[in-house]
């Protein structure tokens, strides 16, 4: 039953690593920006995935404060980092183009 449970985690671990690459490849071609935050973010979740999933593989509790920790800056992370930009292209619309217009660009 332990062997089972091994392949079973381990198998997910190497799914999450593979879905993360896939999202790797989106935040790096992503045409946009709101693109390429959703994928960070969905790498984050899969980082904190991975974890938990380390944790219960490697009976090793203090992982999943870690994984908590690093949710908690992630979602942070995106948080501030999207206000920044919409900050950013906010002042740039209205330096160039006038009230409102210009914020869907790329």
């Amino acid at each position: 039953m332990e062997q089972i449970r091994n392949a079973l985690l381990t198998g997910s671990a190497f799914i999450l690593a593979a879905l993360m690459l896939v999202a790797l490849l989106r935040a790096i071609l992503g045409p946009r920006f709101t693109d390429r935050i959703i994928a960070v973010n969905v790498i984050n979740t899969m980082v904190v995935a991975e974890l938990v999933i380390l944790s219960v593989r490697l009976r090793e509790d203090f992982l999943v404060d870690v994984a908590l920790v690093y949710a908690l800056l992630s979602f942070l992370t995106v948080v501030v980092v999207s206000r920044v930009m919409i900050t950013w292209r906010r002042r740039k619309a209205e330096k160039g183009h006038g009230k409102g217009e210009g914020l869907r660009g790329a």
